[in-house]
């Protein structure tokens, strides 16, 4: 009578999570994806080149698989929609040199929202974002300093009117750290979201340069902390 239930067991491996970078070309997506699989920075990539990685990692101790699909130019709706109904997390990206390419994040946005086929519940609590499908935020090319044309707080602030559970600048170049911070998080929030919700609340001190030109904004504490709780927000 304990075989059976043994096989059960040892079939029962947790199902890889999927993730789509989306955004513009040039932004960094496939450099972000490579960076993580394989430690390795490579500048040049074919813009029309797309596809599905998969990778193993420890991640909160345990062993992990991830689906990464690179995608390339979002001018098909109709693929564009594939993407979104094969994913179970998003990775927004965008270049702080282009402002073209953070006005299509909006637009991604937007079409997860419509096309993602996860039933939303309607929460009141300050941690619905929790039950939303998850989308992360991220600016790269951060080392292109004299090239910037979108700053840290035009991010973050996109990164709540979009509703984003976190908020990243990073060099994809520069800081692999950073890199497998993004997709360690993810993880987290797909499948430990209760122990994602307790890191988040450690995380609520934002850069001071947020409010400094609005002190009044300080005054309604209240407020303040559930903005806050809506994306973690992290520069390297």
């Amino acid at each position: 009578m304990s075989t059976p239930r043994r096989k059960i067991s040892m079939s029962s491996k947790q199902k890889p999570l999927r993730i789509a970078i989306l955004g513009q070309n040039g932004v960094g997506k496939s450099a972000l994806t490579v960076r993580f699989i394989t430690r390795r920075f490579i500048g040049d990539y074919d813009p029309d080149l797309e596809k599905v990685y998969a990778c193993s990692r420890c991640i909160d101790g345990e062993s992990v698989t991830l689906e990464l699909l690179d995608t390339a130019a979002q001018e098909e709706k109709s693929r564009l929609e594939d993407h979104i109904k094969w994913a179970e997390a998003f990775i927004l990206m965008y270049s702080v040199t282009d402002r073209c390419s953070f006005g299509e994040v909006s637009r991604l946005k937007f079409l997860i929202n419509s096309y993602s086929k996860k039933q939303r519940k309607s929460v009141s609590s300050p941690d619905s974002a929790m039950t939303s499908t998850p989308v992360v935020l991220v600016a790269n090319q951060v080392d292109r300093i004299h090239d910037r044309m979108v700053t840290q707080e035009e991010g973050f602030q996109r990164s709540l009117e979009l509703s984003c559970l976190s908020f990243y600048e990073i060099s994809v170049r520069e800081n692999i750290d950073s890199v497998f911070k993004i997709f360690e998080d993810i993880y987290l929030m797909c499948r430990k979201p209760r122990k994602c919700r307790q890191q988040l609340c450690k995380q609520l001190s934002l850069p001071a340069f947020i409010n400094e030109e609005k002190p009044e904004e300080t005054m309604d504490t209240t407020a303040t902390l559930n903005r806050r709780r809506k994306a973690i927000f992290t520069v390297s």
